[in-house]
């Protein structure tokens, strides 16, 4: 046994049972222990004795207590710290899992999708630990760890609490702080005066090594490394491999960028950046019918979809972005659009300040029956825009720009607003807050009161009270809610930023337990964790009704606590009604809340008020007009059920517009082709675009409707190729289908009937496992009766088929009701129920819905029906 080893053994005998050396570095030795009290394996590191002998060790103690504060999913906690006979450790969990070096060395090159999946986890726990002022300083894949297959971050504030500890001794151990590979330009020139850009940098190289398969820099000496750090460009990546999308070369030029002014700041914004990967051409509107073969007599009905592809394209221009008809009043000074405030603070432990303020400010205002406020998802567009006020106006329809710039100084709050005219662009009031961190609330208090009063608005007795109000007396508690806010608000409900959200509305309400907002956002997010099958349990909906609860025994007026008991009976209970009456009493004090009124329309959807859904579609956008979600789903997803086809297409042209990468808009753009002329080519031609796991939220993913695409083609063999490198499940939200159900659809296509047999009694044997654990689950029957259907057991197939019928959302709800008959349809379709099946057809060709004639001719499931008379009628009645 080693001198260190025996040391530290006798030691921490009483807390730690050291069982082996499992590795070493440049700063330190890694010893695999037990720790006796919590019974479990943890990673004690223990600093080389020679730099610990330069050090101050209750300096190096006391450094290292902040990176034990920090709490984040993809950060590697700190458990103990000390001094053993003069040894001074760390102690981490031990991770089973392999470190990004060892998958590095046997993989070499990642997958393109995994290397962004990493990078985005690693910039999140940089963003995090940024916010609280530790920087890492050593960002390489040897510390980049996986752990339940995402990516934790080790040894976080250990390289600053040595760097403050040893001091100017420290290069006396020869101890260099960073790996030459990795090291920023900064850190390579020695300076001293680092901030997160370095680990940016950092996290830049370690990126361009998972898509190239080695570092941007490399050389037989460090000197020669660090010489191309400070002075050479990196090859370009798709030198090496061609395959990485040509934004991602962009996004990875800036984040290597010599002059850290010149790379993403906050690295939040470069996660951002990573999340918009696809390119735009992807999904850009495709060319109608580009095969030669078609016959002349289809020549007319192609120039009519032309030509309505042309004119839809002008009604986009004209309806929802061009300037007011001229001869139109200007905008009023009361409709209002608050740019993002600029973050003069970015690397500080307040960075969240800037964003937290500012949608702060907009609920305040939202709050105005008197204003028009644009809401947070299209002012954000605006972010860095180079664009003038009067365009950034017009776009906006407002009369009213509010700017401002926040700026955390110690514990001093500094908060300047200015509100500009658009149109004249005067100076219609400014003003500059220098406080404490807890006056934050009062500061944006004062400044909605600033501005509707220089607008012009009055206020009403309740409105003041509304804005005057303190939601919290605990400032600290304020600022966690601030801080949940900021990811609970980014896009894409990620699984791992509603857990951080939590954690920080958990961490609020210890600090003030009486803190109804906090409650009530603490309510979404076990709502949205629920809803999106993060995490299905009972519990999951227990803690949601209860938080809720809490909110509105505390604060029985707080807009945000209805709107939490709404999404309780929208996403727990289904109750339509009972949501969309807390959601009028939420309207009353939020009257320019675009996503509540986004929220009634989708509630109305579900009730079948169709003409209440677009007008609740119309409002939201005036409020939103840059949301391309609203346009995609609430504006083009209702146009569709309704089958008014053209609009559809305008307002998934105008989502695309918008946000040239929203996959899912693309593809049900193909798809309303589909229903509306029975045409192929613009879904085929989405989908060609995409790789098969592209994620369309959810509608599954792009593998699903290739797989309907090929069966609507009659294209086993294509069909069967596919589904060989897919999971063993098709589906999202809509709908739960095994592959081998396809599979066997597939082989009967091709005449094999025994091939056929084998694959439904594969996908029943899945579906009956899955049922065991979502047993009232209706895509689980509607797939398990065609699987039935399948195999020909008849009685079966037909069980499945009432028990559909008599299923809450075939009765209760008009959006999902619609999707649940269709596949009963096909249930009865494919058991020999003609009859029953064109009942339930013809009641889905009268009303709103997704089944048209077009896709009753396409796909081979209705193949039983097509000599029945009453077929043959429905689709002549029902001919567009």
């Amino acid at each position: 046994m080693s001198d260190v080893l025996d040391r530290l053994t006798t030691a921490l005998a009483e807390r730690y049972r050291v069982e082996r050396e499992i590795g070493a570095g440049g700063m330190a030795t890694v010893y695999l222990a037990e720790d006796l009290k919590h019974h479990r394996q943890v990673a004690i590191k223990v600093l080389r004795p020679e730099l610990a002998a330069v050090m101050g060790v209750e300096r190096f103690l006391r450094e290292i207590e902040i990176a034990a504060r920090l709490q984040h999913p993809h950060i590697l906690p700190l458990y103990d710290s000390g001094d053993a006979d003069g040894l001074l450790y760390y102690v981490m969990p031990f991770v089973e899992g392999e470190s990004l070096r060892q998958r590095l060395d046997r993989e070499k090159q990642l997958p393109i999708e995994d290397a962004l999946k990493i990078a985005r986890e690693v910039g999140d726990a940089l963003s995090f630990a940024h916010s609280h002022d530790v920087i890492h300083r050593d960002i390489k894949p040897e510390n980049i760890l996986f752990e339940g297959g995402h990516a934790v971050v080790s040894d976080f504030g250990i390289a600053r609490a040595v760097t403050v500890a040893g001091g100017e001794r420290l290069t006396e151990t020869g101890t260099a702080i960073g790996t030459p590979k990795y090291m920023s330009p900064e850190q390579a020139a020695g300076s001293k005066e680092l901030d997160g850009r370095s680990d940016l940098y950092s996290l830049g190289c370690v990126l361009y090594e998972m898509l190239a398969g080695q570092p941007p820099f490399t050389g037989p000496t460090v000197e020669s490394v660090i010489k191309q750090h400070l002075t050479a460009e990196p090859p370009n990546v798709t030198a090496i491999r061609p395959a990485v999308p040509a934004d991602i070369v962009g996004v990875l030029a800036r984040a290597l960028a010599k002059t850290p002014a010149d790379r993403f700041s906050p690295v939040g914004v470069f996660v951002e950046a990573l999340a918009k990967r696809e390119s735009a051409a992807a999904v850009s509107a495709p060319v109608l019918f580009t095969r030669p073969t078609f016959r002349a007599w289809r020549l007319p009905a192609l120039l009519g979809v032309v030509l309505v592809v042309v004119v839809g394209a002008a009604l986009v221009v004209g309806r929802w972005i061009g300037p007011s008809p001229a001869g139109e009043p200007e905008h009023p000074r009361t409709a209002i659009a608050v740019l993002p405030f600029q973050n003069l603070s970015a690397e500080g432990p307040h960075a969240y300040f800037a964003g937290g303020l500012h949608d702060e400010l907009l609920t305040q205002l939202a709050k105005v029956a008197a204003l028009k406020v644009i809401s947070r998802t299209s002012v954000m567009t605006y972010a860095g825009s180079p664009k003038t006020l009067k365009e950034i106006a017009d776009e906006l329809a407002v009369g009213t720009i509010v700017e401002g710039s926040v700026q955390v100084v110690g514990d001093r709050l500094r908060v300047n607003v200015q509100l500009i005219d658009a149109t004249t662009d005067e100076h219609l009031w400014a003003e500059s807050y220098d406080r404490t961190l807890d006056d934050a609330f009062a500061i944006q208090s004062e400044i909605a009161e600033q501005v509707v009063a220089a607008v012009g608005a009055t206020l009403g007795w309740a409105e003041q009270e509304a804005l005057a109000e303190a939601p919290t007396a605990n400032a600290e508690a304020y600022q966690l809610y601030l801080q949940g806010q900021e990811y609970f608000r980014r896009p894409g409900y990620l699984r791992q930023n509603l857990e951080i959200a939590q954690q920080l509305y958990e961490r609020a309400l210890v600090l003030d337990s009486s803190f109804a907002l906090a409650h009530a956002a603490l309510s979404q997010v076990h709502g949205y964790m629920s809803w999106f099958a993060y995490d299905p349990s009972p519990e999951r909906l227990v803690r949601q009704r209860a938080a809720a609860e809490i909110a509105l025994r505390l604060a029985p007026e707080l807009p945000q606590a209805h709107i939490a008991m709404g999404l309780v009976h929208y996403f727990g209970r289904r109750d339509w009604q009972a949501a969309l009456a807390e959601y009028r009493i939420a309207l009353q004090g939020l009257p320019n809340d675009a996503w509540l009124r986004a929220m009634i329309g989708y509630t109305h959807r579900r009730l079948g008020n169709w003409d209440q859904v677009l007008a609740a579609f119309a409002k939201a956008t005036e409020l939103d007009p840059r949301n391309a979600g609203l346009f995609n789903d609430l504006g083009g997803g209702t146009l569709n059920l309704v089958r008014r086809y053209p609009e559809a297409v305008e307002a998934l042209t105008h989502a695309l517009v918008l946000a040239p990468d929203l996959r899912v808009a693309a593809v049900l753009k193909g798809l309303v082709y589909v229903s509306w002329t029975g045409e192929l080519d613009t879904l085929r031609a989405v989908l060609d675009g995409m790789p098969p796991d592209a994620d369309l939220g959810a509608g599954g993913t792009a593998a699903v409707w290739r797989a309907r695409l090929f069966l609507w083609d009659r294209k086993p063999d294509s069909l069967l190729a596919l589904l060989r490198g897919t999971g063993v499940v098709l589906g999202g939200q809509r709908f739960l289908e095994p592959t081998a159900l396809y599979a066997g659809w597939g082989h009967e296509l091709r005449g094999d009937a025994t091939a056929a047999r084998a694959a439904f009694d594969s996908a029943l044997v899945l579906l009956d496992s899955i049922g065991t654990v979502l047993p009232e689950d209706w895509r689980v029957h509607a797939a398990r009766g065609l699987a039935l259907a399948g195999l020909g057991r008849r009685p079966e197939a037909l069980r499945e088929a009432r028990w559909l019928q008599q299923s809450v959302v075939y009765r209760e709800d008009a959006y999902a009701g619609a999707s649940v008959a269709l596949e009963r349809a096909r249930i009865l379709a494919q058991s020999g129920e003609s009859d029953a099946a064109l009942d339930e057809i013809e009641q889905l060709l009268a009303g709103p819905g997704l089944l048209s004639v077009h896709r009753l001719r396409l796909h081979p499931r209705w193949d039983p029906l097509r000599s029945h008379p009453r077929f043959q009628r429905l689709l002549e009645q029902y001919e567009n």
